[in-house]
């Protein structure tokens, strides 16, 4: 009875983010006829919310139990500056925009095969992360390096996608991004058993006939993948990825079979939140989205940094 108690409550509340967002920004609320544009234009903002938030939520929990530690996410593997690098680039020269979202999904690639690469023949994720986090800082640099370069009535622009926005997203494209979450979330949970055991450790779940190593990898890759797909559709939105999945994890005790699911609902109501903020804050001008995750990660990772540190201590 408490479950469904939850399932519902969680709905409802999910449900009403998704009116107050259909009804929040400049031109005001819907009236009941509109079916032009306005409308259009933001449902694609609720669906690529809702992507968004359940990915990074999925792609955190991922991350999170492969590392055992609840304060990392999929962004520290360097895929994300790398998608954002790859399709600016391609901005600079001139291209089409098109053009520029396969070059974000080729740069990703690229980091992808280097941590797939630095995975080979190890169970050991260390190297992984030491990686991804090199990566991370060079290409954030070389990226602050090419905002240098863009003219000045399209840098603001470029900086408010690249720090997370979900205005410019297309339906088509959210629509495409949700389901593509909903196919791995679904492969994932047939692997919540061998999850759990990783949990206790490589050796105890080498123990139970579980493959780590190929394991490992195919977790790493998934959860890289899809903040890539993310990335170079809604810019770099951080904390969500952390906060979904370690709030979940710390208030719900369970298995990867009640993580999973309230993790992507937590990812989905913390992209709601913010994105009706990022419309609210600063109105009638609007904040990038990341800004406002950073606003809210910042106190929820310094309350479970507070939390990690005191069960260290008992």
């Amino acid at each position: 009875m408490l479950q469904i108690t939850r399932a519902l409550s969680a709905i409802g509340l999910i449900m009403a983010l998704a009116y107050i967002s259909l009804n929040s920004g400049p031109a005001g609320p819907l009236h009941w006829h509109d079916t032009g544009p306005l409308l259009h234009l933001r449902q694609s903002r609720v669906l690529m919310a809702l992507a968004e938030g359940s990915g990074l939520g999925l792609s955190g929990l991922l991350m999170q139990s492969l590392f055992r530690n609840p304060l990392v996410d999929a962004s520290l593997l360097g895929v994300a500056p790398a998608t954002s690098l790859g399709g600016l680039l391609f901005l600079l020269a001139g291209a089409p925009l098109w053009t520029a979202s396969l070059a974000a999904c080729g740069a990703a690639l690229v980091v992808l095969m280097l941590l797939l690469g630095a995975m080979r023949g190890t169970s050991s994720l260390t190297r992984v992360l030491l990686i991804g986090l090199a990566l991370n800082a060079v290409l954030g640099a070389f990226l602050q390096f090419l905002l240098m370069f863009l003219p000045s009535d399209r840098l603001v622009g470029a900086w408010s996608a690249l720090q997370g926005s979900f205005a410019d997203v297309r339906r088509s494209h959210a629509i495409l991004l949700l389901l593509l979450v909903l196919l791995i979330a679904a492969w994932v949970w047939r692997q919540r058993r061998p999850l759990d055991w990783l949990l206790l450790g490589p050796a105890v779940a080498r123990s139970a006939g579980i493959d780590v190593e190929r394991l490992q990898r195919r977790m790493v890759l998934l959860a890289a993948a899809l903040t890539a797909a993310l990335v170079s559709q809604a810019g770099l939105v951080g904390f969500i990825g952390m906060m979904a999945p370690a709030l979940v994890r710390w208030s719900l005790p369970g298995g990867h079979g009640r993580w999973l699911p309230w993790s992507m609902v937590a990812g989905c109501l913390l992209a709601l939140l913010a994105d009706i903020l990022a419309r609210w804050l600063w109105a009638p001008a609007e904040l990038p989205v990341g800004i406002v995750t950073s606003l809210l990660g910042a106190p929820v990772f310094l309350f479970l940094l507070l939390m990690q540190y005191r069960e260290r201590s008992s």
